[in-house]
């Protein structure tokens, strides 16, 4: 019986340290990733300073960036959990503590396009991959608005992960879109937006670069939200609801944050504030888009 227990205590301590090495190596490639440099240089943008493209930027930073960096684009506090970590988004103003009075042009397309700040790291969840396909014309108007911005004072601490969360990072727990700068093609060519008008084409775009798979899946019929804490987010296909809302109804959700049934939409999960701010032929565009897709089953959530 001592054997047994002498053993069965040997085998525990072995699997004991074994586990607390695959920690400590995946807390380190974590922290590996975070630290890495990128040495990207982007082509030149053409960076307009007419006042109709330098609001057609701020349409544009206001339904991409302000659910993230607030209202007044000075940061947030957008992801905080005690075993997780905190993680606050750049003050884009050229305020105290705002990334604006420092950032160049070129600063402003890399950090954007590619997930990489000033410094050559990379950007914990911002979404460039899905910025990437920004055309040269609306990257550059957005950049334009973005030097306008009045300063704001506003300091955020730098970004806080716990090792747990370090872990689950290593194991591809929050999926590819927490670094996006490992999976982006940096050489990529620059990328066109179709003729702006509300048809599928433009709605694409729309949906490309508005990241709605993030949530609705990649093939927008529906699924777990990507916060573990937020609702299945809805089938978005002709499998869905939509459908009975039609391209009118569609457009008045997002303006108002309640479907025709008189559910109200999240506004911490579902973006619809900032995605209402589009004009109605992009709502209407994205809408198209949306019904030109395979009429799929809701995808079937497991608990």
């Amino acid at each position: 019986m001592k054997a047994f227990l002498k053993w069965t205590g040997i085998v525990l301590g072995a699997l004991l340290l074994l586990l607390a090495i695959a920690v400590a190596y995946l807390n380190a490639s974590t922290k590996s990733r975070l630290a890495r440099h990128y040495d990207i240089q982007p082509p030149a943008v053409a960076i307009p300073n007419d006042s109709a493209s330098i609001a057609e930027g701020g349409k544009w930073v206001n339904s991409l960036c302000a659910s993230c960096h607030g209202e007044n684009l000075a940061g947030a506090k957008f992801f905080d959990a005690p075993e997780l970590g905190t993680i606050c988004s750049a003050n884009l103003s050229p305020g105290l503590g705002g990334i604006g009075k420092n950032y160049t042009e070129t600063d402003w397309v890399r950090a954007i396009r590619h997930g990489v700040n000033r410094e050559g790291r990379p950007l914990l969840g911002m979404p460039a991959e899905n910025f990437q396909y920004l055309s040269d014309e609306h990257l550059g108007q957005i950049i334009a608005y973005l030097k306008t911005l009045p300063p704001v004072d506003q300091q955020w601490p730098a970004a806080n992960t716990t090792l747990f969360c370090n872990v689950l990072v290593a194991l591809g727990a929050f999926g590819e879109e927490t670094l996006p700068a490992e999976s982006i093609d940096h050489r990529s060519p620059a990328h066109y937006a179709p003729p702006r008008a509300a048809t599928a084409e433009y709605g694409k775009y729309i949906v490309q670069v508005g990241g709605c798979r993030a949530c609705h899946g990649p093939q927008l019929n529906g699924g777990p939200h990507p916060d573990p804490a937020g609702p299945v987010s809805p089938n978005l296909t002709p499998g869905g609801a939509l459908p009975s809302w039609g391209a009118a109804g569609f457009v008045q959700v997002m303006r108002s944050g309640v479907t025709p049934a008189g559910k109200e939409l999240n506004g911490k999960y579902m973006p619809w504030k900032e995605i209402g701010r589009l004009d109605d032929d992009q709502l209407q565009a994205i809408y198209a888009y949306l019904m030109a897709q395979p009429g799929l089953a809701t995808a079937v959530v497991k608990k």
